[in-house]
């Protein structure tokens, strides 16, 4: 019997210390294996499809799955919902708590594309928009270039680097940089380019939202966040406490 831990997130990070120990962690890369060094779970480094999810599941012998994966990493809470219903499995989400927005000058949308055609971005004044969304999406911006001065931050990651570089930002544009970002230091990087407005993922204070929202009311920079994808979870909450009982139960 073994509960499987969808980590690689800060959360994730305080719950591995209070597993027990007949509990596997999954992360998508090797630094997030640096989260768990307070626990000697194991932790797999993986990339999740459905040809290749149910071995794990039966290598490992799971039983139950705790979610706290990034909020907006829909794919593999897809995937273990579909397992929890075919191997008849516990699942619970956790679901990190969402900021309210308190500021005049955030907005909120579905997606990328949906801000980039929209009339309230194409209608403004040629901008210095600073992206932070991660690489898969960049490519999406090839078309929508437009009038403005664009600038990302990503991971130090040669995938990421070549995606940026491939979607055409100019390589002083580019910053590559392990989050989370500090607020003096996101200030800096703010100020230093110029930036007018800032594209980001609406995904909680972990992921830096409430630093954003906070620069953005000071500096007076316009703030777009993309919405968490929709998700129906069989079982969520947004208390680690609980989290942690049904991991130890």
């Amino acid at each position: 019997m073994t509960l499987w831990l969808i980590g690689g997130t800060r959360e994730s990070a305080e719950l591995a210390p209070h597993l027990p120990n007949n509990c596997v962690i999954t992360v998508t890369t090797e630094r997030a294996k640096n989260l768990y060094t307070q626990t000697d779970c194991p932790v797999v480094v993986t990339r999740f499809t459905r040809e290749n999810i149910g071995a794990f599941i039966e290598n490992y012998h799971i039983t139950k799955i705790l979610d706290v994966s990034h909020p907006h990493a829909v794919q593999i809470s897809q995937l273990a919902i579909e397992c929890s219903g075919q191997y008849n499995l516990a699942y619970l989400r956790y679901e990190r708590p969402q900021i309210i927005t308190r500021i005049s000058n955030c907005f909120y949308w579905q997606n990328l594309t949906e801000l980039l055609t929209s009339d309230q971005f194409n209608q403004c004044y040629p901008q210095r928009i600073l992206i932070t969304l991660g690489y898969r999406q960049l490519p999406i911006l090839k078309n929508f270039w437009g009038k403005h001065t664009w600038f990302v931050r990503i991971i130090p990651d040669p995938i990421a680097l070549s995606a940026a570089l491939e979607t055409g930002f100019s390589p002083q544009n580019i910053l590559a940089l392990w989050p989370p970002v500090a607020l003096d230091l996101e200030r800096a990087i703010w100020q230093n380019w110029g930036i007018t407005q800032v594209i980001a993922k609406a995904s909680g204070a972990p992921g830096g939202e409430d630093v954003k929202q906070q620069l953005a009311e000071e500096l007076g920079v316009v703030l777009h966040l993309l919405k968490r994808p929709g998700m129906t979870y069989p079982q969520s909450t947004d208390d680690l406490r609980v989290a942690l009982i049904f991991a130890q139960g």
